[in-house]
């Protein structure tokens, strides 16, 4: 009922979904979802939405055609190695996806600061990201680093941009169309950077704070929901049909509300934070 009486009230939305790790190794989190769920959502997004490549919701938003109903793109950001599994299940279920890498990471063992105390989980490789191209997806950039381009300076964040285009287009041997941005939160995006972003060649980018591409959206950055914040496959298939409004609407009328995914890109600031001060006191106490 919700659903139908959203889009007779003309109101138009595409979703883009946003996960990190596919794993049992762990238990789930804001991060991380199970094989076994993953599984459940791929089917249920294959039955009952319509998943199309990225690049065809930048098309619908920028030539102002009515957004299909139940359109849905799918993306991954930071390169585990678990997401060459979760690319072989999309494609054994027909769904095309963007993987975001920090270039710095694909092949090493390097460690992002949220992961320090969790069981070891690998970086995907150079060769797992050209299977991945062969199973239909596309690979884009998430920097060189993993980059808080909300705190870097223009200098950086312009190395960062380019740096890892080039990387990625000579290891893969086709264009990176796509930038993603690392943490993605409202406060993790400095204005000139969109600037820097369309001058290193990039068709689009993708923030991570939440929320449906919409007829006004800005069309040089689309948010994204994070799908392992919304527990149960019945709630995530809700919100993604239009069917929570009602619920959000109340909430924001009683409470000062942020979304799933604002709260999660704060936490992974705050652990990267966290580290870049211990690493600070270890090298001051050293001294």
């Amino acid at each position: 009922m919700q659903e139908q009486i959203s889009r007779r009230t003309g109101r138009e939305f595409m979703p883009i979904l946003l996960f990190h790790r596919v794993t049992d190794v762990i238990p789930e989190d804001g991060l991380t979802v199970s094989t076994a769920r993953f599984r459940a959502i791929c089917r249920m997004l294959r039955d009952r939405f319509r998943v199309v490549p990225l690049g065809e919701v930048f098309d619908v938003l920028r030539t102002g055609r009515a957004m299909p109903p139940r359109t849905v793109a799918i993306t991954f950001d930071d390169g585990y190695r678990d997401n060459l599994f979760a690319a072989r299940v999309l494609a054994d279920f027909g769904l095309p996806a963007v993987f975001f890498v920090p270039t710095a990471f694909v092949g090493t063992e390097r460690v992002f600061a949220w992961d320090r105390g969790l069981a070891p989980m690998a970086n995907a490789s150079w060769t797992d990201l050209r299977e991945m191209i062969g199973l239909g997806h596309e690979i884009g950039s998430h920097t060189v680093t993993h980059a808080n381009l909300g705190k870097v300076s223009s200098e950086q964040a312009q190395w960062e941009l380019i740096e890892s285009k080039a990387h990625l287009e000579a290891q893969l041997g086709q264009r990176v169309r796509w930038f993603a941005y690392p943490f993605g939160g409202r406060n993790d995006i400095q204005p000139n950077t969109a600037a820097l972003i369309k001058a290193a060649g990039y068709d689009g980018c993708l923030s991570g704070y939440g929320g449906f591409v919409q007829p006004d959206s800005d069309h040089l950055i689309l948010p994204r929901d994070p799908a392992p914040c919304y527990q149960g496959l019945v709630n995530l298939e809700l919100h993604l049909r239009g069917c929570l409004d009602w619920f959000y609407a109340l909430k924001r009328r009683t409470s000062a509300v942020t979304t799933p995914a604002e709260r999660l890109s704060e936490w992974m600031v705050a652990r990267q934070s966290s580290d870049a001060d211990q690493h600070t006191a270890q090298a001051s106490a050293s001294i």
